[in-house]
This record gives C-alpha cells, sequence and structure tokens, in this order.
C-alpha cells in the first residue's frame, strides 16, 4: 500500500516541529559573492552541517541565472554524486503551478476565478453538501475555502490504490472531501490540499482533459520547462536521479522510486511536480517579470492577480506573502515536502531577484538545509549588489 506523506507549507521561515534531536553546528559568516563561482563550495558545509543527502539552489536576477550548483549524493546507499541538472521534487510549489495553470484558462476564457463548484462540478451538485457549492475557485486556491485540511479522511483514501483514470480519481476524492463538514468558515484561512484537488477536478472537468497533460500543454511546454514531470524522479533500481529520503530513528533512508515514493498521483494539483532548478528558474522568472508589469505566460495584470492577498490573509494564489526588507518590501514564498524531499523559494519582485533551494530529504532538517542555502544566496546577491 502507497505510504502517504503531507505536503508540508510553512510560509514564515519558521522552524518545523520535530522530535529530532540533532542540531546542527554553527556555519561559517562569509558566504561570498553571487558569480563568484564557489556556490558548491558554500552549498556543502551547510549539506554537511544538516546531515543531509544532497543539496541544490539556483539564484537568478533580472530575468537570468547568476549561479546553481548542487552538491552531495543522489542516494546514501549510491556514490553517485547530484549534479545541477538532476531532477529535485517540488511538493507544495506545485500549488502555484496549478493556480498558474487556472489563470491561463482564465484568459483563454474556460474559467473565471469566480466560477463556482456547482458550475465546474455541475454533477456533483446534489451529493455534496450545500455549504460548498457556490464556493469560488479562487478560495480553493487560496486556502480560504473552509474545505478540511485532512485529505485522507474519506472512503477514497481507506480504499487506496485506485486503477481509475486520475481525472475519476479525482472527482471521486472532490466529492467526499465536500461530503464533510468545513474545518472553517468560509474566508478564514486554512491549509488545505484538499482545495486544490477539487480545484484540479474543475479544471478537468470544464476542460475535459488530465491535470497532467493541461500543465505540460499550457505551462510546460510554452515557458520549455522540459524535464518537468510528475511523481517521484527517477526510476526504480537506478539513481540516474536523486532519490528522496526518509528520516527514521535520527538517520535518512533512501527511499526507491516507485510506490510509496510520493504522494497518490491524484493529489498532483496540490503537489506532484519534478524538475530542475533552471526549469523552476525559468517559471519563477515569469512571476517576477509578471509583478513588475511585464507580461508572459499571462498578462501582467493576471500575474498580479496570482499574487493578490486573499483578504485578512498572508495567501494569495499558490503563494504566500510576506514583507521582508531585504526584499525591498513583499516577497513571494512557498515551501513544499512530502517528507521525503524539501523546495524552498524566495522571490523578490521589487529587487527582480529569485532563489530557490532544494533538497532529498524532508522533515525539520530538509526546512533547515533549504532555509540556510536560501539565506546563504540572499548574502551573495547583497554582497554582489553593493557599490
Amino acid at each position: 500500500m502507497l505510504r502517504f506523506f503531507y505536503i508540508l507549507s510553512v510560509l514564515l521561515l519558521a522552524a518545523c516541529g520535530s522530535d529530532d534531536p540533532f542540531s546542527a553546528p554553527e556555519l561559517p559568516d562569509d558566504v561570498g559573492v553571487a558569480g563568484d563561482g564557489n556556490l558548491a563550495g558554500v552549498l556543502e558545509p551547510i549539506r554537511a552541517a544538516w546531515q543531509v543527502p544532497a543539496l541544490g539552489a539556483i539564484l537568478i536576477h533580472e530575468g537570468q541565472v547568476v549561479e546553481v550548483a548542487a552538491v552531495g549524493r543522489r542516494s546514501l546507499t549510491s556514490s553517485e554524486p547530484v549534479t545541477a541538472q538532476d531532477l529535485w521534487h517540488i511538493g507544495s510549489l506545485t500549488k502555484s503551478l496549478t493556480a498558474t495553470l487556472a489563470a491561463v484558462l482564465v484568459e483563454e476564457g474556460h474559467l473565471e476565478w469566480t466560477t463556482t463548484v456547482a458550475e465546474g462540478l455541475s454533477g456533483l451538485v446534489p451529493l455534496i453538501r450545500e455549504e460548498f457549492h457556490d464556493v469560488r475557485l479562487e478560495e480553493l486556491l487560496s486556502h480560504t475555502s473552509g474545505l478540511t485540511d485532512d485529505v485522507t479522511n474519506t472512503a477514497w483514501w481507506d480504499n487506496l490504490p485506485h486503477n481509475d483514470a486520475l481525472p475519476d480519481q479525482r472527482l471521486a476524492w472532490a466529492m467526499e472531501l465536500m461530503q464533510t463538514q468545513a474545518a472553517a468558515p468560509r474566508g478564514e484561512f486554512l491549509y488545505s490540499n484538499g482545495g486544490y484537488i477539487v480545484a484540479g477536478a474543475m479544471i478537468e472537468q470544464v476542460m475535459d482533459a488530465q491535470w497532467e497533460n493541461l500543465m505540460v500543454s499550457r505551462v510546460f511546454t510554452p515557458l520549455g520547462m522540459t524535464s518537468a514531470g510528475f511523481g517521484a524522479p527517477g526510476s526504480p533500481g537506478s539513481v540516474a536521479e536523486p532519490w528522496g529520503h526518509s528520516l527514521q530513528a535520527g538517520s535518512y533512508t533512501p527511499v526507491e522510486p516507485g510506490p510509496g515514493a510520493d504522494n497518490p498521483a491524484a493529489v498532483g494539483p496540490a503537489g506532484t511536480v519534478h524538475l530542475t532548478l533552471t526549469d523552476f528558474a525559468r517559471y519563477a522568472a515569469q512571476h517576477i517579470a509578471g509583478e513588475r508589469g511585464v507580461d508572459g505566460l499571462v498578462s501582467a495584470e493576471t500575474f498580479q492577480r496570482l499574487h493578490e492577498r486573499a483578504p485578512d490573509t498572508a495567501y494569495a494564489l499558490g503563494w504566500g506573502l510576506a514583507v521582508r526588507g531585504w526584499a525591498g518590501g513583499i516577497a513571494l514564498q512557498h515551501e513544499g515536502s512530502n517528507f521525503l524531499w524539501y523546495a524552498n523559494v524566495w522571490l523578490a519582485p521589487v529587487l527582480d531577484f529569485g532563489m530557490l533551494a532544494v533538497t532529498n530529504a524532508g522533515e525539520d532538517r530538509g526546512f533547515q538545509a533549504t532555509d540556510a542555502a536560501v539565506s546563504a544566496l540572499r548574502e551573495r546577491f547583497e554582497a554582489s549588489q553593493a557599490p
């Protein structure tokens, strides 16, 4: 049976709770200057300090990659080193990709941000609680729909694994999620992977197409993201790509690609994408440029709608929002993990730069390693901009 790993999102750089007693030593103060050719040399002490198998990072400025590097091993049972071209699972960073797909479909006229569940999933109306009938797409994507955050409390989940087509699985799962009483008042922020499953089902029903195929045709291909795919990267028995690692009794254990190496595929819209660092950078650069008024995959106005704070929350559509002095104002942020990988992205549109750090390990150490890497990237960028 597949094992389920909750997708994490820590929006304010707060440390995750953990039973892991490990504590990393202090790291060197001097992290150098962005573009000095020593990013790998900066990442390796961070990787070693937090004892994660591998660590990768990329910095972009003005739409260009300034530096990218990866250090460590693809698996702790292999000597194969990671490379800057390897694939990384990004967990809940997928949410912004799903919201961006929705934005493309809104601009094409297939959907509106105000499209309701009753309009997008009309066949479910007699089968779901009335309180969800008029929930809007924008509420599902901003975690303000009231939908439960426990996606496992359904008959669909109890009957894993499933052999039905993924759109049928998502539709059935969406129905059962909306048969559950709301877990929060509408308009109140409650992080919900279920909201993205429902949003994905709406997209599939409106378009009569699978979410994965729509992601490829409407987002990945137009942006040249040729590495992007779904689920755990790599193949069973091969270390041609990194493997995720599970923390057990204080030590990481590699998890071979295949069943049990990721969330069920039906979770897709909430968090199953993998890709290279440079392909995520292509995508991130679009969001930075759009916030700065430049049209791209969608219009600048639509990008800015994706970054618009939902009332009384610190969340937009697939992005967390945080005010940071180093960012010159609002930063776009998200984290993602299936407990076997960790991804951590920060974008600073005002200053036209962005940072992503990834590791093939989960839990608190995965957060801490990527957090330290992001901090090092920021300091290196600031040093490069000093007069």
